[in-house]
């Protein structure tokens, strides 16, 4: 038996004729990656194939074995990003897709906008859910319901959303994932969305699915993500985030993602460079969290290059850099900006639209997270499953603002939350910000 190093990991391998390496490592790690022979193998020579996958294993760390969900669910994310990317091209780009419908932009009963993108990646995540799990009791709680696409005047979109989802799923053998015999057609989409009906609870296993967070972000051209977690009698076991506009450099992440395309252009990144864009992963007990590059901007599944993720060291408020949302409609600026006063926080907020602001903690390029929501506003539980688990993996705390972990077992909604939610890569910092939160809240509007 040889061994193998890859990412700073060793790897034990056993030759064989095509597939010959499996992981031994006791600690989370990567992937598996199929090759042609293990004395042929080199950093260079990897291969990456359709039909047999890697093997997640964090075991040693006492955790089960959710190999073959984290395999899963990390390459139907990868999919989704792809389907998000095109339709946000169109978006941006009008053209015969926007014509079609590929461009619309719609609006539900709460204001919020919905796309293309939404129905397509809530039908894509759901249809390969159940086609790698085999329909074995797959129950999804997702943000999106069939209403508008099954209304009178929603065929035109309906054909839209089908075509995007086509689209996708004929290239899913990319991904290590299997296609559909043939096309779906509009029923078929509409029973996959329909699918993620779960109200999820405290008992069982449930997907939770936010096809498309951010989706102003989206509309904007700005950040957005993909979000899937898997949660088990309440708990979050697995969390998935692609970040498809996610720059490399933490200091894009100040300026709107226009800018940023517009400076590609100017001065483009060398061809082949990982500058923008990843998927996100961990598993709860395993103690690292990863990131990979997107399929769509390297063309395969570069299995062979994840980057452990891990949280900033900063402990010093002065240095430290806090997140909040870009809205104002569900989140108080005011309260947080006295907040960061009142803890020392100098430096300007990072304002941000979706779940990268998980991302950003988690990769180090921000240290605080605070969302204090205005009254009545409930959180739903798809906007935060996936970002808890990486934080947390990553070495980071996620709580409300009493302290407490956020109960993910109540159903869609995260019942008894504490005032708000606040994240931070340290738990020093994490102290300051609640006692903080307990010296002005009585003052506060909210």
């Amino acid at each position: 038996m040889g061994s193998l190093r890859v990412a700073g990991l060793a790897w034990a391998a056993a030759a064989s004729p095509e597939w010959g390496v499996r992981r031994r490592c006791c600690r989370g790690a990567p992937l598996v990656l199929p090759c042609a022979s293990a004395a042929s193998l080199g950093a260079g020579q990897l291969r990456v194939g359709t039909e047999h996958g890697w093997l997640w294993d964090c075991r040693g760390g006492g955790a089960r074995d959710y190999a073959r969900e984290m395999e899963v669910a990390v390459r139907v994310v990868q999919v989704a990003c792809t389907l998000c990317q095109r339709v946000q091209d169109s978006l941006l780009r009008p053209g015969p897709d926007a014509a079609s419908g590929g461009g619309r932009v719609h609006a539900k009963l709460d204001r919020s906008p919905v796309t293309v993108a939404d129905w397509g990646v809530q039908a894509t995540v759901s249809w390969l859910l159940s086609s790698s799990f085999h329909d074995e009791n797959i129950s999804i709680v997702a943000e999106e319901d069939d209403e508008t696409l099954s209304s009178s005047d929603g065929a035109t979109l309906l054909e839209s959303v089908v075509e995007a989802v086509n689209g996708c799923l004929v290239e899913a053998p990319n991904y290590g994932l299997r296609s559909p015999e043939k096309e779906l057609g509009a029923h078929d989409v509409i029973q996959a969305i329909r699918k993620c009906s779960s109200t999820g609870g405290p008992k069982g296993r449930f997907w939770v699915l936010d096809p498309v967070d951010g989706t102003l972000g989206f509309v904007r051209g700005d950040q957005y993500a993909i979000a899937l977690a898997l949660i088990e009698d309440g708990e979050v076991i697995l969390g998935v985030l692609g970040c498809p506009n996610y720059p490399m450099k933490k200091e894009w992440l100040n300026y709107h993602q226009k800018y940023y395309r517009l400076m590609s252009k100017v001065a483009p990144p060398p061809l082949g460079s990982w500058h923008k864009g990843c998927v996100m992963y961990a598993q709860k007990g395993c103690g690292q969290a990863w990131m990979q590059p997107l399929v769509h901007d390297f063309g395969k599944l570069n299995w062979h290059h994840p980057r452990e993720i891990q949280v900033s060291s900063i402990s010093d408020p002065i240095s430290a850099t806090f997140c909040e949302p870009v809205e104002k409609a569900n989140s108080s600026h005011s309260f947080t900006a006295g907040l960061a006063q009142s803890v020392g926080l100098r430096n300007q907020p990072l304002r941000v639209y979706s779940m990268v602001k998980y991302a950003a903690i988690a990769r180090g390029d921000a240290e605080i997270f605070m969302k204090f929501a205005r009254a009545g506003y409930k959180e739903k539980i798809w906007d935060h499953a996936a970002g808890v688990v990486i934080i947390q993996e990553a070495g980071g705390v996620v709580t409300d603002a009493g302290g407490r972990p956020l109960d993910f077992s109540r159903g869609v909604y995260l019942e008894g939350l504490d005032r708000g939610i606040i994240a931070c890569s340290r738990a020093l910092l994490h102290r300051r910000i609640i006692d903080a939160v307990d010296a002005s809240w009585n003052s506060s509007t909210l």
